[in-house]
């Protein structure tokens, strides 16, 4: 027999379908503006980087070549002996036009274990020159130093030595640092897809990151592809002399 509920069971009911509701619905708001947030924060780390190398030309130069690139404004590295580091970023893809498509967002993440104290931070700007990268990055799960070629340099420390030893390498990394933060930090860091934010973003069945960054349409992420595409386009060949 079925046993009917009381208004006053229904009306707790509703009460706390409405309360999960509403707590859903805060959370994804939070992703929209954490995301957004990163976006914003991506831009102003790009800027910076790129102001840092202008006088070689030398990140220009690789951008101009990159099939990709993913930036993250602030990865937190912490702990006493054991410790742990993470970051939030946004992969964006080259476009066939030249151009570059909606950002995918990632985490950067890894754990480490030996004498460590207190905390620092780096931006790191990953550019990727090959299709192998790419595909690399665009994986569920990426683990830094494991199948693709990279090469990273500290501005300040090691840029130049990047930038001069990048031939036949998949990715060219630059890190900018506050504190101490060694570029051998990075290796074993695993990058996946925050398909969280992407389905905040993108809407709920849309966080697939191979397919994110095959379009071109959201609006939050226009200053950053206009910062990013600048001087970035591929180089043209230069027009025979005569020829209209």
């Amino acid at each position: 027999m079925t046993k009917s509920i009381s208004r006053r069971q229904a009306s707790l009911l509703m009460a706390t379908l409405a309360a999960s509701a509403a707590v859903s619905g805060g959370a994804k708001a939070d992703d929209v503006l954490d995301a957004r947030h990163i976006l914003d924060e991506a831009a102003i780390t790009l800027t910076r980087v790129r102001e840092e190398l202008k006088n070689s030309g030398d990140m220009d130069d690789l951008l101009q070549r990159s099939k990709g690139v993913l930036i993250i404004p602030s990865y937190y590295k912490l702990g006493f002996i054991v410790g742990g580091a993470y970051g939030d970023g946004v992969l964006l893809k080259r476009q066939p036009e030249g151009d570059f498509g909606d950002p995918a967002f990632y985490r950067m993440t890894a754990g480490s274990l030996g004498l460590q104290a207190g905390m620092n931070s780096a931006s790191v700007v990953f550019m990727i020159l090959t299709e192998k990268g790419l595909s690399a990055v665009l994986d569920d799960e990426f683990k830094i130093g494991a199948n693709v070629g990279m090469t990273l340099g500290t501005l300040g420390v090691g840029a130049e030595a990047a930038t001069t030893t990048h031939v036949g390498k998949d990715i060219v990394a630059y890190s900018q640092s506050k504190g101490l933060f060694a570029g051998g930090a990075f290796e074993g860091a695993v990058i996946k897809p925050r398909r969280d934010w992407n389905a905040a973003v993108y809407g709920v069945g849309n966080d697939n990151p191979s397919a994110i960054v095959q379009r071109n349409q959201l609006g939050a992420a226009t200053n950053l592809k206009d910062i990013l595409s600048k001087n970035a386009y591929p180089a043209q060949a230069a027009p025979v002399p005569g020829t209209p």
